[in-house]
C-alpha cells in the first residue's frame, strides 16, 4: 500500500469530522430552540455518524499497520514520510487534527447546553411537584380516657 491511499483516507476522515461538526451545530440550535423533534433527529444521525467513525478508526489502524506505522501518531506522521510526501502529510494531519478539535469544542458546547437545560427542567418539575403536593392533614388527637 502506498501513502497516497492513506492520504485519501485522511481526507475522507476530515470530511466526516466536518460533517459531524455541522450536525453538532444543528443539535445545538435544536436545543436552543427547544425543538425536541429536531434534537431527536440529530441524535439519531449522530449515532450513525459515531458508528461510521468507529469503522473508520478500525480502517485507520489497518492502513497504518500495512504501512508499518502503527505506533506513529497523526501529529508525528510527517516525520515518518518520505521527503516528497512530507508536505502533504503535514497538511492533511493538521487539517484532521483541527477538524477534530472543532468537533470536540462543538460537542462540549452542545453537551453543556443540554445539561443546563436538563437541570432547569428538573428544577421546574421539582417546583411543580412541590406545589401540587397536598398539604399534610392536621391530625386531631383524642386524649379522652
Amino acid at each position: 500500500m502506498d501513502m497516497q491511499a492513506y492520504f485519501s483516507f485522511l481526507s475522507q476522515l476530515r470530511q466526516a469530522l466536518d460533517s459531524l461538526t455541522a450536525l453538532e451545530q444543528e443539535k445545538l440550535q435544536a436545543v436552543q430552540a427547544g425543538n425536541l423533534e429536531a434534537l431527536d433527529a440529530c441524535m439519531k444521525r449522530e449515532q450513525v455518524a459515531t458508528l461510521d467513525l468507529r469503522g473508520r478508526e478500525q480502517k485507520r489502524v489497518q492502513l497504518l499497520r500495512q504501512l508499518g506505522l502503527e505506533q506513529v501518531s497523526l501529529r508525528d506522521l510527517p516525520s515518518h514520510c518520505s521527503p516528497q510526501d512530507r508536505g502533504q502529510a503535514a497538511q492533511l494531519s493538521e487539517q484532521v487534527l483541527r477538524s477534530y478539535q472543532v468537533l470536540a469544542s462543538a460537542q462540549q458546547a452542545a453537551r453543556t447546553l443540554m445539561e443546563s437545560n436538563l437541570r432547569h427542567i428538573q428544577q421546574e418539575l421539582d417546583r411543580r411537584q412541590a406545589q401540587e403536593a397536598p398539604a399534610p392533614k392536621k391530625s386531631q388527637t383524642d386524649f379522652r380516657v
